[in-house]
C-alpha cells in the first residue's frame, strides 16, 4: 500500500489542489451569483407573502364591510316592507272610507230618486181622480144639475180625496 501512495500521492495532492482551486473559483464566482439569486428570490417570496397577507385582510375588511353593508340592506327592506304595510293599511282605510262615503250618497240619491217617483205618482193619481171626478160630474150634469152642484160635488170630492192622501202620508 505503500507503493500506491507513493505513487499516488503526487496525483492525490494535485487533484485536491486542483478541487481547492476548483472550490475557490466556485466560491468567488458561483456562490455570488447562487447567493444573490438565492437572496433575491428570499425577497419576491417575502414580498409576495407581504402581498398575500395584505390582501388576506383586505379580501377580510372588504368582507367585514359587505357583512355591515348587507345587515344595512336588510334592515333598509325591512324597513321599506313595513313602510308598504304602512302605506297599504293607510290606502286600504281611504278607499274604504271613501266607498262608505259613495254608499251614502248612492243611498241619498237612491232615497231622492223614490221620493221623487211618489211624488210623481200622487200627482198622477191625483189627476186620474180627477179625471174620474170629472166623467162622475159629466153624468151627474146630464141627469140635470146644475153649474153649481156640479162644482160643489167636484170640489166635495177632491177634498176627501186629499184629506185621505194626508192622513196616509
Amino acid at each position: 500500500m505503500d507503493e500506491f501512495l507513493n505513487s499516488n500521492l503526487a496525483s492525490f495532492i494535485w487533484g485536491l489542489a486542483a478541487f481547492v482551486v476548483f472550490v475557490l473559483i466556485l466560491l468567488k464566482l458561483a456562490v455570488k451569483h447562487v447567493l444573490a439569486a438565492v437572496d433575491a428570490r428570499e425577497a419576491r417570496i417575502a414580498r409576495e407573502l407581504a402581498e398575500s397577507e395584505a390582501a388576506y385582510v383586505k379580501a377580510k375588511q372588504t368582507e367585514a364591510d359587505l357583512a355591515a353593508q348587507m345587515k344595512g340592506a336588510e334592515a333598509r327592506i325591512a324597513e321599506l316592507i313595513a313602510e308598504a304595510k304602512r302605506d297599504a293599511e293607510s290606502l286600504k282605510a281611504r278607499t274604504i272610507e271613501s266607498s262608505r262615503g259613495e254608499i251614502e250618497a248612492i243611498r241619498t240619491r237612491s232615497l231622492r230618486e223614490i221620493e221623487a217617483a211618489r211624488h210623481a205618482a200622487i200627482v198622477q193619481l191625483k189627476q186620474a181622480v180627477a179625471e174620474v171626478a170629472i166623467q162622475v160630474a159629466e153624468k151627474i150634469v146630464r141627469e140635470k144639475l146644475d153649474a153649481g152642484a156640479q162644482q160643489q160635488v167636484v170640489g166635495s170630492a177632491l177634498e176627501a180625496y186629499e184629506a185621505r192622501l194626508a192622513k196616509v202620508n
